[in-house]
């Protein structure tokens, strides 16, 4: 079964949390740690890479932290994956010369593999943070 690894999933525990602010309301990656027991290193790891894509603002100082830099309805899933994961496909074949050990016998799966990686890709750029907050309407 695909599955989100923890770095997608404290990613989106931690902009779930952000999006439930106050506007301009910052949330500490002490307090997100704590609040969802979050190892501290790993969550400042992951908060960095959202804040380098632009998905949050980071604000220094000791009454410092984190919020959202856009609403969640503009925030794409497949957005928060590339930030926190990078380009990522399905099986290590289907990009072009990829890593496919079946390759030169002519692969047989290799189709519906892709139409897998295109669903995928279809349904991460098509569900958007807000339907994870609950607060489209549909949660």
């Amino acid at each position: 079964m695909f599955r989100f690894n923890k770095d997608m999933e404290y990613a989106l525990i931690s902009l779930v949390e952000m999006s439930r602010q106050k506007e301009l309301q910052l949330l500490s990656a002490r307090e997100l740690s704590q609040r969802h027991a979050i190892p501290f290193k790993l969550l400042a790891r992951i908060l960095q890479k959202l804040s380098t894509d632009g998905l949050i603002k980071s604000v220094k100082g000791p009454r410092g932290g984190y919020r959202l830099n856009e609403q969640p309805e503009n925030i794409r899933v497949g957005r928060i994956l590339m930030a926190v994961r990078g380009e990522e496909r399905i099986a290590g074949c289907m990009p072009s010369g990829g890593n496919c050990a079946q390759e030169e016998h002519g692969c047989i799966i290799k189709p519906i593999i892709q139409v897998f990686q295109d669903k995928w890709v279809s349904f991460v750029e098509n569900t958007t943070l807000d339907e994870f907050t609950g607060s489209n309407g549909n949660g």
